[in-house]
């Protein structure tokens, strides 16, 4: 069945489309994703049925595409949910323990065994009772000598500040490749995880869990600060 005529702007639209596809006869090639959008018909000869199987070739490729970041987003998916029982695990476990110095210790032997930390500093009030446990030198650190803007709002992933690693990190132990900034409720102190893995902590992981585990550090800490 023949077509019908186009208005004469689209005939123009579509003269001068043919002509610069057959100025660029490589186009497609170039440009491999414009044949997944296009319509091909069968039985148009030998041009079309190559055309046909080198569309067939593009689509089977953005589908392993599409199943390839399923596969990424249900890896993190299931990732998150592990953490989060940690978290929970972990909340429980704080809440049996009646004092400060244990609770800190659960608090960072957890973040070593579950959250893959290679290190764990706290900044807190100076007057906060953890600083008067001279066995918990250097986790904890005045947090009144803080180093530059102070570390609120949102957890912060990523290599740590030159001043801020010296100031956290001092000799002989080395600072990490990568950290999380966990500022706790209220302003009340930063938890700090780090990992000598630079990919561990990067910019663009989500902070959710994190959040999570700010609080959770805040609450237990707050237990037995002064009123």
């Amino acid at each position: 069945m023949a077509m019908p005529p186009l208005p004469p702007a689209d005939q123009e639209e579509r003269d001068r489309v043919l002509a610069y596809l057959r100025a660029h006869p490589t186009l497609l090639d170039q440009h491999p994703d414009i044949l997944a959008d296009l319509v091909i018909p069968h039985g148009a000869g030998p041009k079309a049925a190559s055309l046909i199987e080198r569309q067939v070739q593009v689509l089977r490729e953005r589908n392993l595409r599409l199943e390839g970041t399923l596969d990424e987003l249900l890896r993190h998916a299931r990732q998150n949910e592990a953490l989060l029982d940690k978290t929970h695990e972990l909340a429980l476990t704080l809440l049996r323990i009646p004092d400060l110095k244990t609770r800190l210790g659960q608090l960072v032997e957890a973040m070593v065994r579950h959250f893959h930390a290679d290190m764990v500093r706290l900044a807190m009030p100076a007057a906060h009772p953890a600083l008067q446990h001279t066995h918990l030198d250097p986790l904890c650190l005045a947090l009144e000598e803080w180093p530059g803007p102070p570390a609120t709002g949102e957890p912060r992933c990523g290599p740590l500040e030159a001043a801020l690693a010296g100031w956290m990190f001092r000799a002989p132990h080395p600072p990490p490749a990568s950290a999380a900034l966990i500022p706790l409720p209220k302003g009340t102190g930063v938890l700090l995880i780090g990992s000598q893995d630079p990919h561990r902590f990067h910019l663009h992981m989500g902070t959710a869990v994190l959040r999570r585990l700010g609080d959770l550090a805040g609450a237990a800490l707050e237990a037995d600060s002064p009123s």
